[in-house]
């Protein structure tokens, strides 16, 4: 039987991505700051503490992966998606009488391997330590094809409710595809563009800001949105925003009241940021989310028939990735033209 080497996490060779706060909020895994928590509205504050999207990274040629949870009782139990070099290795239940820790995968190959766990989307939790082969090594996990995450803010669907596992949101899935990384603040029901929200998101250095607040915006004016807009666009000038409206929910069919909801959420994002192309701004998209999960794409759907299920989280991701690369590319060719300027200047 191999022996388990166990160290203390934060430390070692094991990197946590998605925590744009993740220094100050130790030993809690929290999407956003701690000090920030008196402020916030109380829907915000009860989700950011799950975890979300993020995810454990390690590099090493241990055959075995175990951690050490702590998390208060929960039914059901919070479970952790496991992949190994981008593949799905399997999904792991956290028992609460783990005393040799949660076995992430065992029996693998001992070459080097990228592994990523990705904790859990509704459970809050802490890790203790995490536990390799007494004789592993370990190196940095690779590196990312972008220096800055892409930032996700918004609602329900944005977190990834209704898939059925952590790795399957599809700003998880989307930041495998583009090898990106991601930060996901996406706060189900609480996707209202409060001013102490934004002002947390335009902390964080991106490269690009994908808003998808959904229906939980409700039926405020599009005043909100705008200053939204403004604040992100302030703080980051030369940062491509991609805004979303929302996805299409089996609701629409028969229910008036939730079309009408549809309806205006819709055109507040459409005219927010239509004035703003007005006006000369650049870098800022538009994307209906009808493209990316229409009518037809009902079986993309979870039980509830406003949330995505698995297929439709994949369905969303793959259909705005190449939004985002065209977004992203728009900074580049802005880049390599003010090159240009300069060096015929």
């Amino acid at each position: 039987m191999t022996s388990i080497r166990w160290m203390a996490f934060p430390g070692g060779s094991i990197e946590c991505s998605g925590l744009a706060w993740l220094d100050e909020d130790l030993p809690y895994l929290w999407r956003l700051p701690r000090r920030a928590a008196s402020s916030l509205p109380d829907g915000v504050l009860r989700q950011m503490r799950f975890p979300s999207g993020a995810r454990l990274r390690l590099r090493s040629d241990t055959s075995e992966l175990r951690l050490r949870v702590l998390y208060a009782s929960a039914r059901p139990a919070p479970e952790l998606d496991v992949y190994v070099d981008d593949r799905f290795w399997g999904t792991v239940s956290v028992p609460r009488d783990a005393e040799d820790g949660v076995v992430c995968f065992t029996g693998a190959r001992r070459e080097p391997k990228e592994v990523t766990v990705y904790l859990p989307l509704r459970h809050e939790l802490q890790i203790a330590a995490f536990g390799i082969d007494g004789n592993a090594e370990c190196g940095e996990p690779e590196r990312f094809a972008r220096e800055h995450p892409f930032v996700l803010y918004g609602s329900s669907v944005a977190q990834g409710i209704g898939a059925a596992r952590p790795g399957m949101g599809y700003a998880s899935i989307l930041s495998r595809l583009m090898n990106t990384d991601h930060i996901n603040l996406g706060f189900g029901g609480a996707g209202k563009a409060e001013a102490e929200v934004t002002g947390l998101v335009t902390q964080i250095d991106a490269c690009c800001y994908l808003l998808d607040l959904g229906k939980s915006y409700g039926r405020q004016t599009c005043e909100a949105y705008a200053a939204m807009l403004t604040r992100l666009r302030r703080a980051h000038p030369s940062t491509p925003i991609v805004c979303i409206t929302p996805i299409f929910s089996s609701r629409e069919f028969c229910d008036e009241e939730y079309v009408d909801l549809s309806r205006h959420t819709r055109t507040v994002v459409r005219e927010a940021v239509a004035e703003r192309v007005a006006q000369g701004e650049g870098l800022l998209f538009l994307i209906e989310g009808q493209t990316l999960l229409s009518s037809q794409d009902c079986d993309g759907l979870s039980s509830d028939g406003v949330h995505p299920n698995d297929l439709g989280h994949s369905r969303i991701a793959e259909r705005l990735r190449p939004a985002m690369e065209e977004a992203l590319q728009a900074v580049e060719d802005r880049g390599e033209q003010s090159a240009a300027e300069r060096t015929m200047g």
